[in-house]
């Protein structure tokens, strides 16, 4: 049973963005179609100053060029609970006792867990489509999170990932913002073990010549 939608949830949301969220229905590549998705969703949530964040296993594929792969996009929304009426408007619907939104045609699952992003705002990187915006969390932030998840979860495959990450993208980091950060969240001890991977990472490819985002890393 799915959650009803009723007359007056709906935003009266702008054709253009209906046309373009219908256009996405033809894309075949995932990544795309869901940053379309929060690109679409990001700007009908404009007028009420919401801005939904990207964390989590969607953000994670998108800095690694596709590397990992998930179907879940995991927003950070303060007042989520006024995204819900414009997710409807969207073509989403939720099962009862259910977390994940999903849209059928667009094969796109989204959940909102948090109302507060683990990280600075500061440092959210802004990714540009077809004119319109979609908030990604840094880099830093995410290389931390999986940090965490790895040391407080036991989570093997998250300190592989935050090494990879660390690797993919070691000359645009704020090493000094990353540190303090793992500090913070008392995963000062992983941090440097992934570091360390990460430069086992970057030595292997380059003794193939090649550049981190040219290769693919396997688990």
């Amino acid at each position: 049973m799915c959650l009803p939608r009723t007359d007056g949830a709906l935003h009266g949301m702008d054709r253009r963005l209906m046309d373009f969220l219908d256009s996405l229905k033809r894309k075949k590549n995932p990544l795309r179609r869901a940053f379309g998705v929060l690109a679409v969703l990001t700007e009908a949530l404009k007028p009420q100053g919401i801005k939904p964040i990207l964390v989590g296993g969607r953000a994670l594929e998108f800095y690694t060029l596709g590397g990992y792969a998930t179907k879940d996009i995991d927003l950070v929304v303060s007042g989520r609970e006024r995204v819900k009426p414009v997710l409807e408007e969207m073509g989403f619907s939720r099962r009862l006792g259910e977390r994940h939104w999903y849209h059928e045609e667009l094969d796109v699952a989204i959940e909102i867990p948090d109302e507060i992003l683990a990280g600075s705002s500061e440092k959210i990187v802004t990714v540009e489509i077809d004119g319109m915006e979609v908030f990604v969390i840094s880099i830093e932030d995410l290389a931390i999170d999986r940090l965490a998840a790895a040391k407080f979860w036991e989570s093997r495959a998250d300190a592989q990932w935050a090494a990879k990450l660390l690797a993919l993208h070691m000359n645009d980091i704020d090493l000094e913002y990353l540190k303090k950060a793992a500090r913070e969240r008392h995963v000062e001890d992983v941090l440097a073990e992934a570091l360390k991977q990460a430069e086992v990472y970057i030595d292997a490819v380059e003794g193939q010549e090649l550049s981190p985002q040219d290769r693919s890393f396997e688990t």
